[in-house]
């Protein structure tokens, strides 16, 4: 089961010992993030995409005012929570 959390620009979320940055939104489907001050990624609805070991991330559609979504796939010993 993915963890889904509602995103926009700037958004940040630790994923264990990792940090990933929402750089852009691209509406409707597209997040870019930056996973550890790392190359760009642009994340789709289309298919995961593997962002650390055993850690894999799509994107979803959220509701007009609050972004869209990052849904995170990863083993439970993965503490995944949005920074402030």
């Amino acid at each position: 089961m993915a963890l889904s959390l509602g995103v926009r620009k700037g958004s940040r979320i630790s994923v264990g010992d990792h940090y990933v940055d929402v750089k852009a939104m691209v509406p409707p489907n597209l997040v870019v993030i930056m996973v550890d001050d790392g190359p760009e990624m642009v994340i789709s609805d289309q298919s995961k995409t593997d962002i650390l070991p055993n850690v894999s991330v799509f994107s979803g559609v959220g509701a007009a005012e609050s972004g869209n979504r990052l849904a995170f796939e990863a083993p439970r010993s993965v503490t995944i929570r949005r920074l402030p």
